[in-house]
C-alpha cells in the first residue's frame, strides 16, 4: 500500500461515516428525540430541593473579662463541634424528623438510622470569621423539598443549638463552681487543723517566739533595773545598819561607861563587827574571793553560835531597845529582809525571760519547720477562694444571660426558588447526550453489518487481477420522492405533537424553570 494510500484511509472512513449518517438521519432523529423527550419529562419529574440558611451571631460577655474571668474559653470552633454532636445526635434528630414528619415516603425504604444519617448530611454548619481574632458568626443549612418545612427545621435547629450551648455554659459554669467549692472546702479543713497546730505550739511555748523578742529584751532590761535598784538599795540600807551598829562604840568614846558583857552580847558584837567587814569586802571584790568567802564562813559560824546561846537579859540591849537607833535598826532590818525577797524574785523573773531568749533559735526552728506547710496552705486556700468566687460570678452571668450567647442574626424563611436540579442545564446535558447516543448507536450498527458499503472495501475481497470497470449510483424514482416527502410530513408533524405534548406536561408541571 503506497503512501497516498495510507493518508487517504482517514479520510476515507470520514467520508463513510459521513454517508452513513445521511443515509440514518431519520434513525438518529427519532432516537435523539425520543431520547431527548423522555430524559425531559424524567428531569421535569424529579424533585425540588430547597434550601434555608440561619445566621447566629457569637455574643460576646457585657462584663469586661478584667472584672469576671469567663468560664469557658475554649474556641468556637470547638465548643461547636461539641454541641453540634448532641444536636445533630440521633435522638435529637429523631425528635425533629417526629415533630415535623420529615422524609415520610422514605420510611418505607430506608431504616430509621439511615433516615438519620440522610438528614445528617442535609445539615451544614459553617463558621464565619469576624474581623478581630476570633469567629463571630456560624450559619445553619438545611436542605428539603418543602420550602416552608425547610425554613421551620432550620430554625428548630437553630433554637436548639442556642438552647444546648446556654444549657452546656451553665452547667460548666455550676460544675466548676461546685468543684472549686470541694477544693475549697479540703483545703480550709486542712489550713484549720494546721491553724490548730500553730497555735497550740504558740500557746505551749509562750513567751518564746521570734516575735516576742522585743519585748522579752524589753522586760529584760526592766528586771536588771529593779534588780540593781533593789541592790543599790540594799547596800545603802547595810550601811547605814552598820554605822547605827557603832553607835555605842562611838558613845564610849565620849565617857559613858560599857555595860556588862555576856556570851549573848559577845556573839553578837563579833556578827556586827563580821557583817561590816564582810559589807566591806563586798564592795572591793566578788563572792567568789576567798576573804569574802572566808568572812561569811564565820559569820554563819557565828549565827549558828548565836542561835545555840539562850536568850538572856541583856543590859545593854535592853537599856538601847528603846531607843531611836534601835527602832530605826529593826526599820531597816525588815526593809532589808523585804529588799532581799525582792532580789531572790528578780533573780527567778530574770532568770526565766534569759531562758526564754536562750530558747528562741530552736522555738524558730520548729516554728519554721511547722509554718511551711501551712503558709502553702495558706496560698492554696487564699488562691481557691479567688477562684470561687470569680467561678460564682461568671455562673451567675450565665443565669441572668450576661455571658457569651448566640443570637439568631438572620432567622430563615422560606425560599422562593430550590436550588436543584438546574433543569435548563440538564435538559440541555440530556439532548446532547441523547444525540451522542444516536450516533453511537447508528456507527455501532453500521460496523456490524457486513454488507458492502464501499469500493475500498471490495477491492480487499477481490483478487488484484479483477479490475472494477464502474459504479452504479443510487437510483430516485419519482415515487420514492413522494414516499419520501410523505414520510418527512409525517415525522416533522409526529415530532411537534410530541414535543407540544411535553411543552405542555413541563407548564403544567413547573410553569417556571
Amino acid at each position: 500500500m503506497t503512501s497516498n494510500e495510507l493518508l487517504n484511509q482517514p479520510v476515507e472512513q470520514v467520508r463513510e461515516y459521513w454517508q452513513t449518517v445521511q443515509q440514518r438521519k431519520w434513525m438518529i432523529y427519532f432516537t435523539t428525540l425520543a431520547l431527548t423527550l423522555a430524559s425531559v419529562v424524567t428531569i421535569a419529574l424529579l424533585p425540588d430541593q430547597y434550601q434555608a440558611t440561619t445566621t447566629i451571631l457569637v455574643d460576646p460577655q457585657k462584663v469586661p473579662d478584667e472584672y469576671v474571668n469567663a468560664t469557658i474559653k475554649s474556641p468556637l470552633t470547638e465548643r461547636l463541634q461539641t454541641i453540634s454532636q448532641e444536636v445533630l445526635s440521633s435522638t435529637r434528630l429523631q425528635e425533629v424528623i417526629d415533630k415535623w414528619n420529615l422524609y415520610a415516603e422514605l420510611r418505607q425504604s430506608m431504616s430509621p438510622d439511615q433516615i438519620i444519617d440522610y438528614m445528617r448530611s442535609k445539615i451544614k454548619i459553617d463558621v464565619r470569621r469576624a474581623a478581630g481574632s476570633g469567629p463571630g458568626a456560624f450559619s445553619i443549612t438545611y436542605e428539603g423539598r418543602n420550602p416552608v418545612v425547610v425554613a421551620q427545621v432550620t430554625n428548630e435547629l437553630a433554637s436548639r443549638f442556642i438552647e444546648w450551648n446556654l444549657q452546656t455554659r451553665q452547667q460548666q459554669a455550676m460544675g466548676t463552681t461546685q468543684f472549686l467549692s470541694g477544693q475549697l472546702q479540703g483545703a480550709k479543713h486542712d489550713l484549720a487543723q494546721q491553724e490548730s497546730q500553730v497555735r497550740g505550739f504558740k500557746m505551749q511555748h509562750l513567751g518564746e517566739m521570734p516575735e516576742q523578742v522585743p519585748a522579752n529584751l524589753g522586760t529584760l532590761a526592766q528586771l536588771r533595773a529593779q534588780q540593781q535598784s533593789s541592790h543599790d538599795a540594799l547596800n545603802r540600807l547595810e550601811q547605814e545598819r552598820i554605822e547605827l551598829q557603832r553607835l555605842p562604840e562611838m558613845a564610849g568614846r565620849y565617857g559613858r561607861a560599857p555595860a556588862p558583857a555576856t556570851e549573848r552580847g559577845r556573839l553578837e558584837d563579833e556578827k556586827m563587827r563580821l557583817e561590816g567587814q564582810l559589807f566591806e569586802l563586798r564592795r572591793r571584790y566578788t563572792a567568789a574571793h576567798p576573804e569574802v568567802v572566808d568572812a561569811q564562813a564565820r559569820l554563819e559560824r557565828v549565827n549558828h553560835q548565836l542561835r545555840a546561846v539562850p536568850a538572856s537579859e541583856d543590859p545593854r540591849r535592853t537599856e538601847a531597845d528603846n531607843s531611836p537607833a534601835a527602832v530605826r535598826l529593826e526599820i531597816i532590818a525588815r526593809e532589808m529582809k523585804r529588799l532581799e525577797e525582792d532580789q531572790k524574785r528578780l533573780q527567778l523573773q530574770i532568770a526565766a525571760y534569759q531562758s526564754k531568749l536562750d530558747a528562741v533559735p530552736l522555738r524558730e526552728q520548729q516554728y519554721v519547720d511547722l509554718t511551711r506547710d501551712y503558709d502553702v496552705s495558706k496560698d492554696k486556700y487564699r488562691s481557691l477562694l479567688q477562684k470561687k468566687f470569680s467561678a460564682e460570678m461568671a455562673a451567675d452571668l450565665e443565669r441572668k444571660q450576661q455571658g457569651e450567647r448566640f443570637t439568631v442574626l438572620d432567622p430563615a424563611r422560606p425560599p422562593e426558588r430550590p436550588i436543584k436540579p438546574n433543569r435548563k442545564v440538564l435538559m440541555a446535558g440530556a439532548f446532547l447526550a441523547s444525540l451522542v447516543l444516536s450516533l453511537g448507536l447508528v456507527l455501532v450498527k453500521e460496523t456490524l453489518d457486513t454488507t458492502i458499503k464501499a469500493e475500498r472495501h471490495l477491492a480487499g475481497m477481490v483478487p488484484d487481477s479483477v479490475v472494477l470497470l464502474a459504479s452504479i449510483p443510487t437510483i430516485i424514482t419519482p415515487g420514492a420522492v413522494r414516499r419520501r416527502r410523505r414520510f418527512t410530513a409525517f415525522a416533522l408533524a409526529t415530532s411537534a405533537i410530541a414535543c407540544l405534548l411535553v411543552a405542555a406536561f413541563l407548564w403544567k408541571v413547573h410553569p417556571i424553570l
